[in-house]
């Protein structure tokens, strides 16, 4: 599977969304910041994030850095997730390392100011990746160690990647036009389905008593948007708020892992084709209402949406 997306900062001035989303882009990866505080936050994030949100384009960010050593880039990954605070993306958050700056320290403090800042995003319910152009990956870090632990963006500027190692995304031009956008924009092919997770969390295993411990246990977004959503999904109707008896109760359910399924063996490409075949309702209205059971909020019947629904009826994930 291959997306095309773009990447923006304050630098694409004020952009028109709707018109944007009328192209043909999947996703957009959004600067959220640079440095270690909070004074450096993007001056358009807000506004890029609230207008990709309202109009179902799916979100990452990335943070450009100056951390010179480990404290430095626990610093910038605690003011990334203050920025944040809780918010839902359906992509990683990258760690921009590219500055001259660093060019004069040695690869293992490099990469351990990489994974320093990673897992301390991953540790606050985030998935996270690691951004450099391709001399800088070959040269100044220790790839294989971050590529076997987190999301890789490439910088290769080029009609052809010529990166030897493994990558999800790549940034092949600086030079992109977009509608609704004034001037170049970065642009982007993503490879692999780094799309926010839509399957439950399996907990039948987890003995603790924290649904946000047994939450990151599983790998799973433990923030509060993520279990407002999970708490719908799983069919509780009332106003989820973070009480101690909705997290016990939403714990529980997935304890006890007994949601409902759709069980299909079909293998064509439609997923209105798929639920025909299994003899589920497949109006838009009832397909809305699936895709909000599955964690698609918004639901329109894009290729893209289709596409992950497709995918848990497929894997006898999709959610009754």
């Amino acid at each position: 599977m291959e997306y095309r997306g773009i990447d923006v900062s304050k630098y694409q001035g004020d952009i028109n969304f709707n018109k944007v989303k009328k192209t043909d882009i999947d996703f957009v990866i959004i600067r959220i910041g640079y440095g270690m505080y909070e004074s450096q936050k993007d001056e358009k994030f807000e506004k890029n994030y609230e207008g990709f949100k309202n109009v179902l384009i799916p979100i990452g960010v990335y943070h450009y850095t100056y951390a010179k050593n480990v404290n430095e880039a626990k610093l910038e990954a605690k003011t990334v997730l203050k920025w944040l605070n809780n918010r839902k993306l359906d992509l990683p958050v990258y760690f921009d390392i590219e500055d001259k700056s660093l060019y004069n320290l040695n690869k293992n403090t490099l990469t351990n100011i990489c994974d320093a800042f990673c897992s301390e995003i991953e540790k606050g319910g985030y998935a996270s990746g690691v951004y450099a152009n391709k001399y800088f990956f070959n040269t100044y870090l220790d790839f294989k160690k971050l590529s076997d632990k987190y999301s890789i963006w490439v910088a290769q500027y080029s009609d052809i990647n010529t990166f030897d190692g493994k990558y999800d995304m790549w940034q092949y031009s600086s030079s992109s036009l977009v509608n609704g956008i004034n001037g170049n924009v970065d642009a982007n092919f993503l490879y692999k389905d780094l799309f926010a997770n839509t399957s439950l969390p399996d907990l039948r295993g987890y003995e603790g008593l924290s649904i946000v411990d047994g939450l990151k246990s599983a790998g799973y977004n433990s923030s509060f948007d993520s279990r407002s959503d999970l708490y719908k999904r799983v069919g509780f109707d009332d106003f989820y708020t973070g009480t101690s008896q909705q997290n016990e109760n939403l714990l529980m359910k997935l304890k006890a892992n007994n949601v409902s399924y759709y069980s299909s063996s079909y293998k064509g490409f439609s997923f209105v084709d798929g639920l025909k075949e299994i003899g589920v309702d497949a109006s838009l209205a009832n397909r809305k209402i699936i895709a909000l059971k599955n964690g698609i909020e918004g639901y329109t019947g894009s290729y893209l949406q289709n596409i992950k629904l497709l995918k848990l009826l497929k894997s006898g994930k999709l959610v009754k």
